[in-house]
């Protein structure tokens, strides 16, 4: 098996591992040809770049190009005929803007499965036959499998020695700052209560250790925190014998509640895979948006949350990798590429330069219309100057209108005044 990323790296979660770039993907495979291309992982069907740190220690983060991780692999079963197999990821966003092209990349893969509803029906709007498409739960149920329960206590003392009931908390970088007062809250209830307070990083490259580092700083009790970035293993040991799992991560609910430990979600960002599963597992009442709600949905889970049967999930996941493990090992085309296809990528060509052509117009309209606008609010700013001079001439003008007015009806008023007082003395 060889693994294959957007950019090559001498380490990955998996240890002892070479991961490549897809960049020489096709070079690889001209050079020894691959039975199979499986492509798999999280919420990657998209086009979207989010920035990501390259590295552990890095500091800044960048656009990472995800789109590489299925396209790539999409145009090389057009060109090779290399069958094509999707180990069930998430499709996050529509196709809403580009059905046309989502449809080209997605009709020819030989073994096409997604992990949810929502990514499934993605696919159907784009005009996927609905029997072609395997929805499947989320390949995470499985790592029940992965280690024996002496190995992953092996990879927890390398971690923490001898740690015993204990709470994990995870967030990520977006966590609302306001929130941070609620979490520490949660985690001091359950400090008092006598649970050692683990605040696990799952995902480096994202920022998760230094926000994590600042909910440390904000605690008045003791935390335990990773003095060095985790392995898989390691991170599985941690989340498989904890006595709660509390944070934003799907995939931390996943593995801690498929060891049968309780679980909480504290989804801020309100993501609808997240909210997704927790109703599939039962635990609706434990998933929670507000911080203000996170320390009494912790308490409730801990005194009457059961464990969920994972039995018909692994079940199904079992005829999925027995599905995969047979296309794999025999290599057939389920999808040969359609004689068409060359037509189909020239008109599609054709389109995506016809857009970039209307963007490149657009732009430079929006520029055209930015100058003007400057040039607008430069005359504006020459004669404001000059309106507001002639606007303190005008009111002082007016104010000595007023003055003149004044003194023209004081002497009507006297007089009134005197002939009002004779009067009064004739009488």
């Amino acid at each position: 098996m060889v693994l294959f990323s957007p950019f090559q790296a001498e380490e990955s979660f998996v240890e002892n591992s070479n991961v490549h770039s897809l960049d020489d993907l096709e070079r690889m495979h001209i050079e020894e040809p691959f039975s199979a291309i499986v492509v798999g992982g999280g919420e990657i069907i998209h086009w979207h770049r989010f920035g990501q740190k390259r590295t552990f220690s890095s500091i800044d983060f960048e656009a990472y190009p995800m789109d590489k991780v299925w396209l790539v692999p999409c145009f090389m079963k057009m060109k090779y005929n290399v069958p094509l197999l999707w180990n069930a990821p998430g499709i996050p966003f529509d196709f809403e803007a580009d059905k046309a092209l989502a449809h080209y990349l997605f009709s020819n893969i030989d073994y096409l499965s997604v992990r949810n509803d929502f990514s499934k029906q993605v696919l159907i709007d784009c005009g996927i036959p609905d029997t072609t498409i395997q929805r499947v739960p989320d390949t995470g149920f499985s790592l029940r499998n992965v280690a024996t329960d002496q190995e992953l206590q092996d990879a927890r003392n390398h971690v923490f020695p001898e740690l015993q009931h204990y709470a994990v908390f995870h967030c990520n970088r977006f966590i609302p700052e306001a929130e941070i007062d609620n979490v520490v809250a949660t985690l001091r209830e359950l400090h008092d209560g006598g649970y050692e307070i683990v605040l696990l990083p799952l995902a480096y490259t994202h920022g998760d250790e230094d926000i994590l580092r600042t909910v440390h700083d904000a605690c008045s009790f003791p935390c335990l925190i990773p003095q060095h970035p985790l392995s898989l293993l390691e991170i599985i040991g941690i989340l498989s014998s904890c006595e709660i799992y509390v944070g934003t991560s799907l995939h931390g609910s996943v593995t801690a509640s498929v060891f049968g430990r309780k679980t909480v979600s504290f989804d801020y960002q309100q993501t609808k895979k997240t909210r997704d599963l927790y109703h599939q597992l039962g635990r609706d009442a434990f998933y929670v948006t507000d911080g203000n709600q996170l320390a009494e949905t912790v308490s409730d889970a801990l005194k009457t949350q059961q464990p969920v049967d994972f039995s018909d999930i692994q079940q199904q996941l079992n005829q999925h990798f027995d599905k995969l493990f047979a296309l794999i090992t025999q290599g057939d085309i389920v999808i040969p590429n359609p004689s068409s296809q060359a037509a189909q990528f020239s008109d599609l060509v054709q389109k995506c330069f016809d857009a970039e052509y209307r963007s490149i117009g657009l732009a430079q309209r929006v520029n055209e219309l930015n100058i003007a606008l400057k040039d607008n609010e430069g005359f504006v700013n020459y004669f404001k100057p000059r309106a507001e001079y002639f606007e303190s001439e005008l009111n002082k003008q007016l104010s000595r209108v007023h003055e003149l007015e004044e003194l023209q009806q004081r002497p009507i008023k006297n007089n009134i005044a005197e002939h009002q007082k004779q009067v009064r003395n004739a009488k």
